[in-house]
């Protein structure tokens, strides 16, 4: 068996550990590295893990073929565009009418990985990952973004390596993610998702531009409790870019104010949604719950 490919059996072993873990509620079982809004990141096998397995919501076949398919030309345009990316593949597991993807990636030595590094480091506007960053906006187009979040990245010193590829940030020509959100939005009831997908539409549009990029980095930082950073990315940024108007710590508050109002409500109303499916219908809610604002336990990173 080769290391650097997870098998088949290992991967359904581990599909069938996280369906006992959302029938039970209890994660013990599960080597979790970290929750992102829209999936989770677990390590396999549990003991040593040798992989990132990132799980998504199910999808229909169609549906799981269509996001594959971006998945790639994400990564694709990414790199034609001078961004490193990590080897990700995009498998499956069937059952019955649903597929249930994980992106799975080589577990990387978590020294490397954005918050250590800073988090081990004096807050500098010249520290060479800051420097990085700055650079990664560059390839920021409307058609064509990162989530930059300090967390997202692995750093070697010199360059970085994008490690969240789950949520495509490829618009087309409308303004539209070239992504379907519906197999996402099946975590909230049926008369909310139109309305959330409204409000998703309207969110993801501040990647679509360098600058407010810039400025969601930097509220991240608030969320990932290392505000000795804000400056110095700041100065970072606004010193690579030279904007008309400079980013300042307060636009970066007021993006962190909003997130800490809409991703903890949305979890709220997962768990709504949760409970009216277990106890009412009898059926398994198939999403992880758990919010990147209330709870510390583990960093987010998928």
């Amino acid at each position: 068996m080769r290391d650097d490919v997870i098998a088949d059996d290992e991967l359904e072993a581990l599909d069938l550990a996280v369906r006992g873990a959302l029938a039970s509620g209890d994660l013990s079982g599960l080597a979790v590295l970290g929750f992102g809004e829209l999936s989770v990141a677990l390590g396999w096998p549990v003991d040593e893990p040798r992989f990132v397995c990132k799980r998504t919501p199910p999808f229909t076949p169609p549906q799981f073929a269509a996001y594959r398919d971006t998945v790639v030309e994400y990564v694709d345009r990414l790199r034609a565009a001078g961004l490193d990316v990590v080897d990700t593949s995009v498998r499956s597991i069937e059952h019955g009418s649903r597929v249930h993807a994980y992106l799975v990636q080589p577990m990387l030595d978590p020294s490397t990985l954005g918050e250590r590094v800073l988090g081990g480091a004096t807050p500098d506007p010249d520290h060479p990952y800051l420097r990085a960053l700055a650079e990664v906006l560059s390839i920021v187009t409307p058609h064509l973004s990162v989530d930059a979040q300090v967390t997202n990245f692995s750093f070697d010193g010199e360059r970085l390596t994008l490690v969240d590829v789950g949520t495509p940030f490829l618009w087309d020509d409308t303004g539209s993610l070239q992504f379907d959100l519906g197999p996402f939005l099946r975590m909230l009831s049926a008369p909310l998702r139109p309305i959330v997908a409204r409000e998703m539409h309207k969110t993801v549009q501040r990647w679509r531009e360098p600058r407010t990029v810039a400025v969601d980095i930097v509220a991240n930082l608030y969320r990932e409790q290392m505000p000795e950073w804000v400056e110095p990315t700041i100065d970072a940024m606004n010193r690579r870019w030279q904007w008309e108007a400079p980013i300042e710590a307060g636009e970066a508050q007021a993006i962190y104010d909003e997130d800490r109002k809409l991703w903890p409500l949305l979890k709220r109303l997962q768990a709504v949604e949760r409970g009216w499916q277990h106890k009412v219908r009898r059926r398994p809610y198939d999403f992880f719950i758990h919010s990147t604002f209330a709870d510390r336990e583990h960093r987010p990173s998928a």
